[in-house]
């Protein structure tokens, strides 16, 4: 076969083009510091490294913000509740010492007014928020957990109540108010004392009238049906007691007239507006203490400062809007958001996602910790609290009423029966008083245990957070190995071989020199 020069240079060029092409190769890969520069270089390459950086990606959104900012969530979670139990520690220290019967009038003035400020310094810690989102009220993050001023805004409201919302409780009938210059009839036979029953709702100050302006009426169904369009099985009026006298009180409460016999003005059950109490016959506590539990239904409108707001505990509706109601298509059973049949409470759980195919459930229900019936124990002891010091003023009035009088007038006789009904009226009033006080220390005990639980949970869900933390961080560690040993160069074998390649280049080159001096003459 006759070699030409034409083959000679021809294929001198190409043996000097593929060294530089190698030469190149090499060259990028040790000044990149990775194998490939595209995905044909090597596609196997190529896809495991996409895979991998898919991989990093997500763990890093989960190392970097999903753990932290749960992490972040449960500390102040943890730090709102840590400060709650300290206020409900104060406060059952408050309870035992107005349960000792050695406290005065101004000893027990005193506890009134820092149970008052422990109620309000409660229910404050619940409108704790991280990064503008306040933790205990679910879904609606944006909404602190009590109204923070006076409001008036409707809402129809569905409570649901264990058998153990139907109470006995103590009233005081027979009350009156003495003026310390004038003489009255009150003796010591018109204070009587009465076991009554009772459902507390919620909140007081509820609603004489609907928004139609129409009165209102409090209906309770017991459970299973105890959805907010079935048969109630208690209906009862709702009535103010503002302007009424002590006389009409008593017959409100106790459900009897003046002459002993039932009333024929207010026919139980029957709803105190001002103090949110449901008063029941014996009948009626029965029915409610057999049952599995049952909802109560009604309405309230008016709202001051420190009111939990009830779409943050209650399915409810305010204006054609409604909140909680967890429904369902009744043909496919799937949740939908008007219409269909109504199941109850829609939970509202904020779950974050901190590792592969891992969720944790971050937020704490108010209802479990920051519970209506905190607030409306208090304010029941602050009441018959008042009461007792009010029968205090009364006999320090009856007393001074005494001095004027000469012991065998029929005017001191009097002020001695006044004296007897008044000291009467405040025994009757401290007992159910101290009584209230044991019982309030046995019920924060329960607040301050359930409390408790909820701390531990979130103690152990922050541990297991922290598991989850490290387990990532090493995961992180894995991949980004992998990462490198995939698409990443060995430097050093690179830099030899990149060293090689100039070697084979610089050879290439200088035998293509040495040939081309030659010529087809030099060899005639």
């Amino acid at each position: 076969m006759r070699i030409t020069n034409s083959i000679m240079t021809n294929n001198t060029k190409t043996n000097i083009n593929l060294n530089k092409v190698e030469a190149d190769r090499l060259n990028t890969m040790v000044a990149s510091g990775q194998k490939i520069t595209r995905p044909s270089d090597d596609p196997v390459i190529a896809i495991r490294a996409l895979r991998l950086n898919s991989s990093m990606s997500t763990l890093n959104q989960y190392y970097e913000k999903n753990i932290p900012d749960a992490s972040a969530w449960y500390k102040t979670t943890e730090t709102a509740l840590t400060q709650t139990d300290t206020v409900i520690t104060k406060i059952r220290e408050q309870l035992t010492t107005g349960a000792s019967d050695e406290n005065t009038a101004e000893d027990r003035t005193n506890i009134l007014e820092e149970l008052k400020s422990l109620r309000d310094q409660i229910y404050a810690s619940g409108n704790a928020d991280y990064a503008g989102r306040t933790v205990f009220t679910g879904y609606r993050t944006g909404e602190m957990l009590t109204f923070l001023e006076k409001e008036t805004k409707q809402y129809r409201i569905y409570e649901p109540m264990t058998q153990e919302a139907a109470e006995k409780f103590t009233y005081v009938s027979g009350i009156q108010e003495i003026n310390k210059d004038t003489l009255s009839g009150y003796v010591e036979t018109d204070v009587d004392k009465h076991e009554l029953y009772r459902v507390k709702l919620a909140y007081d100050k509820v609603d004489v009238l609907d928004e139609a302006g129409n009165p209102t009426s409090v209906y309770l169904r017991v459970s299973p049906n105890d959805g907010p369009y079935d048969t109630p099985a208690i209906t009862a009026s709702v009535v103010s007691i503002d302007g009424l006298t002590q006389a009409q009180l008593d017959e409100l409460y106790t459900g009897l007239d003046a002459s002993g016999n039932p009333s024929a003005t207010y026919t139980k059950p029957v709803v105190v507006a001002e103090t949110g109490e449901l008063l029941l016959d014996e009948t009626d506590y029965n029915t409610l203490k057999a049952s599995n539990g049952f909802t109560a239904e009604y309405f309230k409108s008016e709202w001051v400062r420190n009111d939990l707001r009830p779409e943050h505990y209650f399915m409810c509706d305010s204006a054609g809007i409604e909140y909680n109601y967890n429904r369902i298509d009744p043909t496919t059973k799937e949740p939908v958001e008007s219409g269909g049949d109504i199941t109850g409470f829609k939970n509202q759980k904020i779950s974050y996602e901190v590792a592969f195919n891992q969720t944790i459930e971050i937020n704490t229900n108010a209802g479990d910790v920051y519970k209506h019936g905190i607030g409306r124990d208090v304010d029941e002891l602050v009441a018959l609290t008042k009461k007792v010091t009010d029968a205090d003023d009364k006999i320090r009035k009856v007393k001074e009423m005494m001095e004027s009088y000469a012991d065998d007038t029929p005017e001191y006789q009097q002020c001695q029966r006044m004296l007897d009904a008044a000291n009467k009226e405040r025994d009757l009033l401290k007992d159910d008083m101290q009584k209230a006080f044991a019982g309030a220390i046995t019920k924060f005990s329960k607040y301050q245990e359930d409390l408790n639980d909820v701390i531990s949970h979130v103690g152990s869900m922050r541990k297991r957070l922290e598991i989850t933390e490290n387990r990532v961080q090493e995961q992180r560690q894995n991949f980004k190995e992998l990462s490198d040993q995939n698409i990443n160069i060995d430097l050093t074998e690179s830099a030899i071989d990149l060293t090689s390649a100039k070697t084979a280049l610089e050879a290439a080159q200088l035998a293509a020199g040495k040939i081309s001096q030659q010529s087809l003459l030099n060899y005639i």
